[in-house]
């Protein structure tokens, strides 16, 4: 019987033993999923590879505007934020956020998420302007969602001379871009 009674309990010791073990399948973040990429493997043709920078430096974007409209402004990290902002547009212009504050403090936005980013090249004359569409979803302090919303940005890839060949510098020449409206105006009588 004592037997017994040790063999039942060294199988309840090995079951809880398993049982604790067992891993579970958290997802990641999207900084996570960055955060441990490596280059290894990685075959992206020069469109995929933009996309991809423009969805990382959108999503940069996006985080640290939401920090900045969520706080108070007047503090010194505030301020390194705001330079952190300027510093992802040629022009270093308030009028390039402007905007975007206005929205993310009308909606109280604690989060943000990119979605769908989509890269398509227009020429007007001489100009060759490079415009992001993509989606973004907004969510408030409580991680509820407080809508998506279809945007337009217009980027520039900027040639560095340096040592590495090819190399270039991303930056914004304008975000949220308003859409036209289609409906051209008439003649009132």
């Amino acid at each position: 019987m004592k037997i017994n009674k040790n063999l039942l309990f060294s199988f309840f010791i090995i079951a809880i033993g398993i049982l604790s073990c067992k891993k579970e399948n958290v997802q990641r973040s999207d900084i996570e999923t960055l955060r441990h990429a490596t280059n290894s493997n990685v075959n992206l043709d020069s469109s995929e590879a933009i996309a991809s920078i423009t969805r990382q430096k959108l999503q940069e974007l996006y985080d640290i505007s939401a920090l900045y409209t969520s706080g108070n402004r007047n503090t010194a990290i505030d301020s390194l934020n705001y330079r952190q902002i300027q510093g992802y547009f040629i022009k270093k212009d308030s009028g390039n956020v402007t905007n975007l504050f206005k929205e993310l403090d009308s909606l109280k936005v604690r989060y943000v998420k990119i979605k769908n980013v989509e890269i398509s090249t227009e020429i007007k004359e001489k100009d060759t302007l490079d415009f992001a569409k993509y989606t973004v979803e907004y969510r408030n302090s409580e991680q509820k969602s407080l809508g998506e919303f279809t945007k337009k940005s217009q980027y520039d890839l900027i040639k560095k001379t340096g040592k590495i060949k090819n190399e270039f510098k991303f930056y914004f020449v304008s975000i949220d871009i308003p859409e036209k409206d289609s409906i051209s105006s008439g003649v009132i009588k």
